[in-house]
């Protein structure tokens, strides 16, 4: 397997169809989807689409019916038990993943199926709630933390047995702005850290611009339509509404600004459009004099 750069592809699937036992068929046609070594992939597009089918599909979860899934080169089904030390995944259900006694319990669980000596586990655990600003909720029970909390603790678990592959399945559902915030900063610092290749569905468009490094775009039917840049896909308005995905806010200033008559090159952050907004105007402000400040108001007495 390779990548459209020439390296190899840790996760591959083509024509993937999938049948539930209640009968229903879930189909993904268009684009292949691939994810190269340490590739931080966004998959968007609207519900029912197919997405969670995808992931679960490459996380081994379910069998296709048709198609092919290579995850590091293999079977995810059939050679789940080889791949699975190799794969983290943060899942929607995150009270299902959070089943130990405490914090420290459940980072430690994936480390205690593979005979990692006692002493390893323990410095694993703690530097990764270092990394994660956990430290303080180690002999915490998980079931009453913050939502935020879970969250953050389950990407701990995905990530402390160092896996290749990290797969998120809608990781800031239910989370406020200041949560989502944080949770992308630590899923860049992780990413960072340790290389690995990220594949992640969602709904929060306005979290990948400087997250992930390629979106794809699904459509209602299943149709793996569009892979590209964050930058290059959110400037493309009409196909994420055809795909009912919304338009980043970013893309929406950008867009005016260029209906107004303000060209700028693609920018993928707030710091990125503010810098060049300052640069388009600072000739112009060089020269400019300086508006007289306004005079307070009076009140009459």
């Amino acid at each position: 397997m390779s990548d459209p750069t020439g390296g190899p592809n840790v996760v591959e699937v083509s024509g993937l169809s999938v049948r539930y036992p209640d009968g229903r068929t879930v189909t993904l046609s268009g684009l292949p989807f691939t994810v190269g070594v340490s590739e931080r992939v966004a998959l968007i597009g609207p519900n029912g689409s197919g997405k969670s089918t995808l992931l679960r599909a490459i996380l081994g979860l379910v069998r296709p019916s048709a198609g092919t899934v290579r995850v590091l080169g293999r079977d995810p089904v059939r050679d789940f038990d080889e791949i699975r030390p190799c794969v983290g995944a943060v899942l929607q259900d995150i009270e299902a993943q959070l089943l130990a006694p405490t914090v420290r319990e459940d980072l430690a669980f994936g480390l205690d199926t593979r005979v990692v000596p006692a002493a390893e586990i323990q410095r694993r655990v703690e530097r990764t709630a270092l990394s994660f600003r956990l430290e303080g909720l180690l002999d915490k029970v998980p079931h009453y933390l913050s939502g935020g909390e879970k969250r953050k603790v389950a990407l701990a678990g995905a990530l402390v047995t160092g896996p290749d592959l990290v797969v998120l399945d809608e990781p800031f559902a239910g989370l406020d702005p200041r949560a989502r915030d944080e949770l992308t900063a630590m899923l860049r610092e992780a990413h960072a850290r340790r290389g690995m290749a990220v594949v992640l569905a969602t709904h929060e468009v306005d979290q990948l611009a400087d997250l992930v490094d390629v979106v794809y775009v699904l459509s209602q039917d299943g149709a793996l339509r569009l892979r590209d840049t964050p930058e290059r896909v959110f400037q493309l308005p009409e196909v994420l509404e055809a795909s009912n995905v919304p338009v980043p806010a970013l893309a929406r200033l950008q867009a005016a600004l260029r209906q107004r008559g303000v060209r700028l090159p693609p920018v993928s952050d707030p710091e990125a459009l503010a810098e060049a907004l300052v640069s388009l105007l600072r000739p112009a402000a060089g020269s400019a004099r300086e508006a007289p400040a306004p005079r307070s108001a009076t009140v009459p007495s």
